[in-house]
C-alpha cells in the first residue's frame, strides 16, 4: 500500500505513548536486502514481542549491539515493499550505546495493518555511519518494491561511503493475520454416562436447565456448567442435550 502513511506491514497510527511488551524470540533469516561481512567485534541482533499479530495490534521492536554503533532497521513486508523504519521521521538518532533498545522510542506506535502474511525485518549496525538515513517526506520512507530493487540502492550507498565493508546484518519475521480464531473443542461423541447406584453420581430425571449439567475438563467428567466451554445437560424432555457457553471477559 503506497499512501505516504501506511507502512508496509506497520502503520503510524499518530502521536501516542507506547509502554514495553516483554520479548520473544526472533526467526531465521530471509534472503536479506545486502551480503553480511560479519566483521568483529560488532554483534548484532533484532527481535519482536511477538512472533504473529493480528491485524489492528501494536508491535514492538527490540534489538541489541555489543558496542556503539550506528543502527538501521529495514521493515519488507508480505507483499515485497521496503522501508526505512528506523531512523525516521520521529525518531532520528541512530546511533546508539552497547546494550538492548526498543522501537517505538518516542511518542509514536506500530500498528499492524495489512497485507496479511510474513513480514521481515533486517537491521544493519556499523560502527561509521553508513549515510543510509533518507528525507523523511513520509514516517517511514519507502526504499523501493521488491528486496532485490531495494538491494543494489543499498549496497551502492554503502560502497560509497565505505569501500571496505565494515557492518553486520541481522534478521527477524513475524506472521500477520486478519483475526484470530480459537481452537474449536472436540467433545467427546458420546454424552456422560450416569450410576444410579453410585450416590456420588447425580442421576435421571435432571429436569429444569442448569439441572444435571456435565463438561469434560480434559481429562475426566466435571459436574455443573464451566464458566467457557461446551457441556451437556439433562433436560425436561428426559434426554440429553449440547450446549457451549462464551463468556468474554471471564478468567
Amino acid at each position: 500500500m503506497n499512501n505516504p502513511r501506511a507502512r508496509l506491514g506497520i502503520l503510524l497510527i499518530g502521536i501516542v505513548a507506547l509502554s514495553g511488551i516483554v520479548a520473544v524470540a526472533g526467526s531465521p533469516a530471509p534472503l536479506g536486502l545486502i551480503i553480511d561481512p560479519t566483521p568483529d567485534p560488532l554483534s548484532v541482533n533484532i527481535w519482536t514481542n511477538k512472533t504473529s499479530y493480528v491485524i489492528g495490534e501494536n508491535a514492538t521492536i527490540f534489538f541489541s549491539v555489543s558496542q556503539p554503533a550506528y543502527v538501521y532497521i529495514y521493515d519488507i513486508q508480505p507483499d515485497g515493499i521496503v522501508r526505512l523504519i528506523f531512523p525516521n521521521a520521529y525518531s532520528q538518532g541512530n546511533y546508539v550505546s552497547a546494550g538492548t533498545h526498543s522501537l517505538p522510542d518516542g511518542l509514536y506506535k506500530f500498528r499492524i495493518a495489512e497485507p496479511t502474511g510474513v513480514e521481515q525485518l533486517q537491521i544493519i549496525a556499523s560502527p561509521i555511519p553508513l549515510g543510509l538515513e533518507m528525507p523523511y517526506g513520509e514516517p517511514f520512507p519507502m526504499v523501493g518494491s521488491s528486496p532485490g530493487a531495494a538491494a543494489g540502492d543499498i549496497q551502492a550507498q554503502i560502497m560509497g561511503i565505505i569501500p571496505e565493508p565494515n557492518y553486520v546484518t541481522a534478521w527477524t519475521s513475524f506472521t500477520i493475520i486478519a483475526h484470530y480464531t480459537p481452537p474449536t473443542p472436540t467433545p467427546p461423541s458420546t454424552p456422560p454416562s450416569y450410576y444410579p447406584w453410585n450416590p456420588f453420581y447425580p442421576h435421571p430425571p435432571f429436569f429444569g436447565f442448569p439441572g444435571g449439567s456435565w463438561y469434560w475438563d480434559g481429562s475426566e467428567w466435571q459436574f455443573g456448567v464451566p464458566s467457557n466451554g461446551w457441556y451437556w445437560y439433562w433436560g425436561a424432555d428426559g434426554s440429553w442435550h449440547f450446549k457451549i457457553r462464551i463468556c468474554f471477559g471471564c478468567n
